[in-house]
């Protein structure tokens, strides 16, 4: 099978401290954390290297879905590392989210590595999942 790695970045109107509590706090990570037109039914994080991120979903259309993550890395306001998969069956990718401050507020960078080429997954769809839950966060940050 054919692996890759999508990198996404934007730079969101808050403070880094804010930005990166906007992933770990359930009630933050439930108003952004679901691609497209999709919405976030439950977020659960248990914050710890070694805990549990999850986010149950349901898409437009009401179909439910599910990412599950175990914490790999906790570095406060800079980083974030979680094993990632995009369904409870699915193989493990890693994704990194790096903190960074630039005019205005706050880089965000993702980095997801080791993602399967299969069924719907590919190149352009991770990345146009990762930009839209990045566009919502955004959209929100000046409130965080």
């Amino acid at each position: 099978m054919r692996r890759f790695a999508v990198q996404v970045s934007r730079v969101m109107r808050a403070p880094r401290s804010r930005v990166y509590r906007a992933f770990l706090d359930p009630e933050l990570v439930a108003r952004w954390w679901a691609p497209m037109d999709s919405v976030v039914a439950t977020a659960t994080v248990d914050e710890r290297v070694g805990g549990v991120h999850r986010i149950e979903m349901l898409t437009a259309a009401g179909e439910p879905h599910r990412f599950d993550a175990v914490i790999q890395e906790l570095v406060p306001d800079e980083r974030i590392v979680l094993i990632f998969k995009f369904a409870p069956d699915a193989e493990e990718t890693l994704l990194t989210v790096t903190f960074r401050d630039a005019p205005g507020g706050t880089e965000v960078l993702l980095d997801h590595q080791n993602v399967t080429a299969e069924g719907p997954l590919n190149e352009q769809s991770v990345d146009a999942g990762w930009s839209s839950v990045l566009d919502k966060l955004e959209g929100i940050a000046h409130a965080l």
